[in-house]
């Protein structure tokens, strides 16, 4: 898989002032999402994906699609917790022929902390997660700031922004080449730490009292090292999704 998995649960996790808006504390919400996205590496194409999502709530314990944590913090304000995800970067040899040659690249499971401040009517989270899984061994941070831009009773649309840092082991492991994969097609290239801007908007519709309606989309861009690798043929990545929630 190429990051298209990982849209799907950048597009849960980035619904944080929307549920809460449109539904009850302590609740447990099953959904289907489907997902298109644009991808960075050669030949891959467009990518298109189906995958059911759990969002639950009890107490301070929270599950949102492929991460969840505990909140040991829970201010007026701001939150703080312990979090672990579960990531969809990554690839396989055979997605595509400019790939061929190369070691899978696997997804990974992050744990880390994750803070949640109430700024200017939005929400501003910062989550510092490292690998646990000793797949790519390395450490992301992420800023994200989301505000309402219409709030009706039956539904509520928001724009959020922000920039996630990856380490150099994160960037080499996704986006490197070994020397025992080079060709005379790909040279060997390490890749150096690397950011992406985000910005995206939300919008969630009730359609009755336990049925939503989601529909997300977002455009991300790499820095540099991303773009000069030769696994690449773009820095930047579109992404839509719609999903239906269901409350219990």
């Amino acid at each position: 898989m190429k990051l298209s998995l990982q849209q799907c649960m950048v597009f849960v996790g980035s619904i944080g002032l929307a549920i809460p808006a449109l539904a009850d504390q302590g609740n447990v919400q099953l959904g289907w999402v489907v997902s298109a996205n644009t991808s960075y590496y050669q030949d891959v194409g467009d990518e298109f994906h189906q995958l059911p999502l759990i969002i639950a709530e009890y107490d301070q314990f929270y599950w949102q699609a492929v991460r969840g944590g505990y909140r040991f913090f829970n201010g007026e304000n701001h939150q703080v917790a312990v979090e672990v995800r579960r990531t969809f970067d990554g690839y396989e040899s055979d997605d595509s022929s400019a790939l061929a040659g190369m070691a899978r690249r696997y997804g990974a499971w992050e744990a880390g902390v994750a803070h949640e401040f109430g700024l200017l009517g939005g929400q501003l989270t910062t989550q510092i997660m490292q690998d646990v899984s000793v797949k790519h061994q390395g450490t992301s941070v992420r800023v994200n700031y989301e505000r309402p831009l219409l709030i009706k009773p039956t539904y509520l649309v928001t724009w959020y922004t922000g920039a996630e840092h990856w380490d150099r082991d994160k960037t080499h492991y996704y986006f490197g080449v070994r020397p025992g994969e080079a060709t005379a097609a790909r040279p060997a290239y390490r890749a150096d730490s690397s950011h992406i801007l985000i910005a995206g908007c939300n919008a969630v519709k009730q359609l009755s009292p336990r049925l939503l309606l989601l529909v997300s989309t977002e455009y991300q861009t790499f820095s540099g090292t991303v773009k000069e690798s030769p696994l690449t043929e773009r820095h930047d990545e579109w992404a839509a999704h719609g999903g239906i929630f269901y409350q219990f």
